[in-house]
């Protein structure tokens, strides 16, 4: 698991680390400046000619370090400072007085742009901006930004990309490219979202002797998690039985439709649950029982509502799945409405059942910690009634804020799915790719969230790692299929790639935090 920190959470540890551990600003400066030069080692071939360009804060300070360290040890080097130098920061006027008396060639900020584009320039170091920003970037910041991007040189941001917001990963104006950044203590929660994410190019996390317990007083709300963090979920005892794995209710799939209850069904068996129930139209029986004989099959016919069915399979259940396939229709408002109102398990509302939300709203009421919904970014904005061009101007803000006025766990999709338990955490899912955008890629995600809360997790842990899984999956069935060709059953084949172990082997799940 890796911390993801914001803007305010990060300087929130650097603030701690000076101030109550009382390690002193410069020291970590030195620190990040000598970790930053280290890594970027590796990018000199030869002697090639390197320019920093620095603002007048800290991350400005960070550059002018570097370009003492880099000129001590022989490297061509130059510096660009932009900004009102008479609003530097106490270590910035530090690092730059040292950086005058050893006559380390300077470019007057009015020119660097034109200097970039004129010279031959084999390494920039982007120091502009650290992860404070939080205004448009313009002037004289954006011609040398895009005069960088234009270069052909090798990009090191220090930090973050300037021009990145570190909290929502969005674009303020104009940012810089990286072909390397180098991130000190925690990866930023804007560098591991879209756009961000793709302007930052490889991602290295350095440690600059921020102590943990400063993390620990600032508790950082974001992480993710890698394949490793599946050595969590639990070991299946050898004295079992199909119901020691938990029982899913799959209510899925009108007349043709069939496909999204098979992917949701077979799905949640992939993911280790015991037993799968599926309630759907009886028009799907053959297509069910032949792509899915393992289902117990409770079927209703079209112009009918199975009260009594749903009230049984709803009783036998540990867990409910309930919207693929379902159609917009007054009895899937019927079976939503009575799930919502009389559950006694968790439940996990997908496609149309949100659809279905959004259009009678006084449902969400109904909602609360046992809810996982699993919108897309198009289905979110039916539910809030806010454009999807509003939303992602700060998705994680839209997951926390509904997640907290609705009591549910938020699993909002999208090519970096968030998964967030009101503002108490956020789950920020890093891997998966773009061959996951295809038709009943979602059913497959409900049914494996479905499975795990069967098995006994907690909705936001089974949330989480549902998502964790589906990823892996995901990327395992790239490697076999290519991303233009995978379609969501190979996703769900692939869910036997994911390792299930756990350390504690007590049939039980750990909290994940």
């Amino acid at each position: 698991m890796r911390f993801l920190t914001d803007g305010l959470e990060m300087r929130g540890m650097d603030r701690y680390s000076i101030e109550t551990v009382g390690i002193p600003s410069i020291v970590l400066m030195e620190h990040a400046a000598a970790a930053a030069v280290e890594e970027m080692r590796g990018c000199l071939n030869g002697q090639p000619s390197i320019l920093i360009v620095c603002g007048t804060g800290n991350n400005g300070a960070d550059g002018l370090a570097m370009a003492r360290m880099l000129a001590t040890e022989g490297r061509e080097v130059s510096v660009a400072v932009i900004g009102n130098q008479q609003k530097a920061t106490e270590e910035w006027r530090i690092q730059a007085k040292i950086c005058k008396q050893l006559k380390i060639p300077s470019v007057h900020e009015t020119l660097t742009a034109e200097y970039i584009k004129s010279k031959r320039i084999g390494v920039v170091v982007d120091g502009l901006f650290g992860t404070g920003l939080s205004r448009l970037v313009s002037g004289l910041y954006q011609e040398a930004m895009d005069a960088i991007n234009h270069s052909g040189a090798f990009v090191v941001s220090i930090d973050i990309p300037s021009g990145i917001s570190a909290d929502t990963g969005v674009v303020l104006g104009c940012a810089v490219k990286a072909d390397l950044t180098v991130t000190f203590q925690c990866e930023k929660l804007g560098m591991a979202l879209y756009p961000g994410k793709e302007y930052c190019g490889r991602v290295v996390v350095r440690d600059i002797g921020i102590p943990e317990v400063s993390r620990l007083a600032v508790a950082p709300k974001a992480f993710t998690m890698e394949k490793e963090d599946l050595d969590q979920l639990p070991k299946r005892p050898a004295y079992s039985n199909k119901g020691t794995f938990g029982r899913v209710l799959v209510i899925a799939g009108t007349k043709n439709m069939a496909g999204a209850a098979v992917l949701s069904g077979k799905a949640a068996y992939r993911s280790g649950t015991g037993l799968v129930r599926i309630l759907t139209s009886e028009e799907n029986r053959v297509i069910l029982q032949t792509a899915l004989p393992e289902a117990i099959l409770t079927t209703y016919t079209e112009g009918e509502f199975p009260l009594a069915l749903l009230e049984e399979a709803c009783d036998w259940a540990k867990a409910i799945v309930i919207g693929p396939g379902l159609g917009i229709s007054d009895r899937t408002t019927s079976l939503l409405r009575y799930v919502l109102q009389y559950r006694k398990v968790p439940v996990v509302v997908d496609a149309d059942a949100l659809n279905t939300i959004a259009l009678h709203r006084e449902m969400l009421s109904n909602l609360g910690p046992d809810t996982i919904l699993t919108p897309h970014l198009g289905e979110m904005s039916r539910l809030i009634g806010t454009p999807v061009s509003h939303m992602v101007v700060d998705l994680p803000e839209i997951a926390r804020s509904f997640s907290e006025k609705t009591g549910a766990v938020l699993v909002l999709k999208d090519a970096c799915t968030l998964v967030a338990e009101g503002r108490r955490r956020l789950y920020v899912n890093t891997c998966g790719n773009s061959g996951m955008a295809t038709g009943g890629s979602g059913d497959v995600l409900s049914g494996i969230i479905g499975g795990l809360l069967a098995a006994g997790m907690k909705p936001f842990d089974a949330a989480s790692y549902g998502v964790l899984m589906h990823g892996l999956a995901g990327d395992a069935a790239a490697c076999e299929w290519g991303e233009r060709a995978m379609m969501a059953g190979d996703i769900v084949r692939r869910i036997d790639s994911v390792p299930f172990r756990n350390r504690n082997g007590n049939g039980g799940y750990d909290e994940i935090l």
